[in-house]
């Protein structure tokens, strides 16, 4: 048998990204550079038209200003995007509910992009104690 041990350094870390209550997506840390994130950088964000139960957002990030994308922007450490008309559009409550994402790296069609998977709010309050 030939034992192959994972190293925790080489893989993904916690890659989120969460909409703030004034409707901008923020990233954390390690989300943003292994994205590339900076701000002569634009993102595109679409959606899965072939599946409607598909609820994931789909991002390529730009190296430069492109029609109809996302514009990158920088407070501090911190990236992010202004989505709160995207949101609004959708119907997504992101003043009350808690909006988070995960995000994977894909390939689709030969080109590499970012599948934001939503969170969903775990409720704790009735678990066990």
């Amino acid at each position: 048998m030939k034992l192959k041990f994972f190293n925790p350094n080489n893989l993904d870390k916690n890659l989120k990204a969460t909409v703030h209550k004034t409707g901008k997506l923020g990233f954390t840390i390690d989300a943003a550079k292994r994205m590339q994130l900076s701000v002569e950088k634009t993102a595109a964000i679409g959606f899965n038209a072939d599946d409607e139960t598909d609820k994931s957002l789909y991002v390529i990030i730009y190296p430069d200003k492109h029609e109809g994308t996302f514009k990158i922007s920088k407070a501090g450490k911190y990236y992010y995007i202004n989505t709160k008309a995207l949101f609004d559009s959708l119907r997504i409550d992101y003043a009350r509910d808690y909006v988070a994402f995960d995000i994977s790296e894909e390939i689709i069609d030969n080109q590499k992009l970012f599948k934001f998977k939503r969170k969903e709010k775990i409720n704790r309050s009735n678990d066990a104690v």
